[in-house]
C-alpha cells in the first residue's frame, strides 16, 4: 500500500505517515524535502521531547546540497530553520545538550576538492558558526562527531594529507575558552581517520576510529585515543585484522561501548570497564554497526545494517540479542540516541521506490 505524502505549507518537506511496528520498534513519521535526496547521519538527545538528528539534502538535478536539521520535541519530527548555516553544507554530528544549547559539526564545501571544517551553535532560536581550523586548508578537512560536556566540545574526523592525498590524518578539534584549536594527539599510523568522540567531563573523553600503514593493502585496525584532562593516550583494543570503529558511547568513565565492524563484514563491540577494553561476543550476523547509546549498566542499543536490512542489537547486561525492525526498503541506521529511561531512537535514510530517492528514517525503541 502507497503511504500518504503530507506537504508541509513552508514549502518542500513531506512526512511519511502511519507508523509501522515490529518487535518494540516503530517507525515513526519523519520530514523530508522534496524533491531531493535526504539523508540524516547523527543523533542526539538531552530528553525525551528534545531529540535531534542531523544530515544533508542533494537537489536531484545538480546544484547545492545543504544542511538537515530535524528535532523532535516530544511530539513529532520538525525541520529546524537553516538561517545561520552556509550552503553547500554537511552536517554530521550533533550533541544536544538542552533545547537552547546545541552543537553541530559536519563540512562545507569550499572549492573544487576543497572542503573546510564545520561547527555551529543553535541557542534555541538561531544557528551561529564559529570559525574552526583545518588540518589541510587547502584540500579536503571532514569532521564527522561532536560531544559536549564540562565547558569543552570535541570535535573530530580527519583531513587529506598534504604530501600524500591518499592518506589521511586524524584531526581532533577542541573548543575551550570560547575558540576552537587542533588539539594534538599521538600518531599511530600513516593513515588515520576518527568517526565518532564521546565525553563525560573536561577531563574524560573518547575518540575513535580507523588506522592502517597502507589503505591501499594493509588492514584496518582500530585507534582508541582517551583524553584524561591533560593529554590524548592511544589505547589499544583486542580485534581481528581488519577492524574499523564508527561509534563511541561513554555512560560513565568506567562504562564505554564502541561499535563497528570487522573485515569479514562482522558487527564488533568492545566495553571499557574503568581499567581495560574487552571484546564483547556479538551474533553471528553480517553486517555494521555504526552508532551506539548506553542507557544503563544492563542496557545498550547499538545500530547500523545487515544484508540490506536494518540491524538493531540490544544489551541486556548478559549478552547482545538482534531486534526485529520494521520493514523498509534499503535501509541504513547511521546514528542513535536516548528517548528516555528505556526507549532509543535510531535514525538513518531508506530508499523510496516511488520517488527513487532516499528519504529520512525514524525509529522508535522501547
Amino acid at each position: 500500500m502507497r503511504t500518504p505524502v503530507i506537504f508541509l505549507a513552508t514549502g518542500a518537506m513531506l512526512i511519511i505517515g502511519s507508523p509501522a511496528q515490529a518487535a518494540g520498534w516503530t517507525t515513526v513519521a519523519s520530514p523530508s524535502e522534496v524533491p531531493g535526496d535526504n539523508y540524516l547521519y547523527g543523533a542526539d538527545s538531552s530528553g525525551a521531547s528534545n531529540v535531534w538528528a542531523v544530515g544533508v539534502v542533494y537537489p536531484p538535478t545538480g546544484g547545492s546540497s545543504h544542511s538537515l536539521a530535524l528535532r523532535y520535541d516530544g511530539t513529532a519530527w520538525r525541520p529546524v530553520p537553516r538561517t545561520g548555516l552556509p550552503s553547500d553544507d554537511t552536517l554530521r554530528g550533533v550533541d544536544a545538550v538542552s533545547t537552547g544549547d546545541v552543537w553541530v559539526v559536519g563540512e562545507h564545501r569550499a572549492g573544487i576538492g576543497r572542503y573546510e571544517t564545520m561547527a555551529a551553535h543553535w541557542n534555541g532560536t538561531t544557528w551561529t558558526r564559529e570559525p574552526t581550523p583545518n588540518g589541510n586548508p587547502d584540500g579536503m578537512n571532514h569532521v564527522y562527531g561532536v560531544a559536549a560536556a564540562g565547558g569543552t566540545v570535541w570535535a573530530v574526523g580527519n583531513y587529506a594529507d598534504p604530501s600524500s592525498p591518499a592518506n589521511r590524518r586524524k584531526l581532533i578539534l577542541q573548543r575551550a575558552g570560547g575558540a576552537w584549536r587542533v588539539s594534538a594527539a599521538p600518531a599511530r599510523a600513516t593513515y588515520e581517520s576518527l568517526a565518532a568522540v564521546d565525553a563525560t567531563g573536561p577531563g574524560d573523553a573518547w575518540a575513535v576510529g580507523s588506522a592502517t600503514t597502507d589503505i591501499a593493502s594493509a588492514p584496518l585496525t582500530p585507534l582508541t585515543l582517551h583524553w584524561n584532562g591533560t593529554s590524548w593516550v592511544s589505547m589499544t583494543l583486542p580485534a581481528p585484522a581488519g577492524t574499523a570503529l564508527t561509534g563511541v558511547d561513554a555512560r560513565t568513565p568506567s562504562d564505554v561501548w564502541a561499535v563497528g565492524s570487522t573485515s569479514g563484514a562482522q558487527p564488533y563491540v568492545a566495553h571499557f570497564d574503568g581499567t581495560s577494553w574487552r571484546r564483547v561476543t556479538t551474533p553471528a550476523i553480517g553486517g555494521e554497526l555504526t552508532d551506539v547509546v548506553a542507557l544503563s549498566p544492563s542496557t545498550a542499543v547499538a545500530v547500523g545494517r545487515s544484508n540490506g536490512a536494518p540491524l538493531i542489537l540490544r544489551w541486556n547486561g548478559t549478552s547482545w540479542i538482534r531486534e526485529s525492525t520494521p520493514a523498509s526498503s534499503n535501509p541504513f541506521l547511521t546514528g542513535a540516541a536516548a528517548a528516555g529511561p528505556g526507549s532509543v531512537w535510531a535514525i538513518g535514510y531508506r530508499f523510496e521506490l516511488n520517488a527513487y530517492a532516499n528519504r529520512t528514517l525514524t525509529l522508535l525503541g522501547s
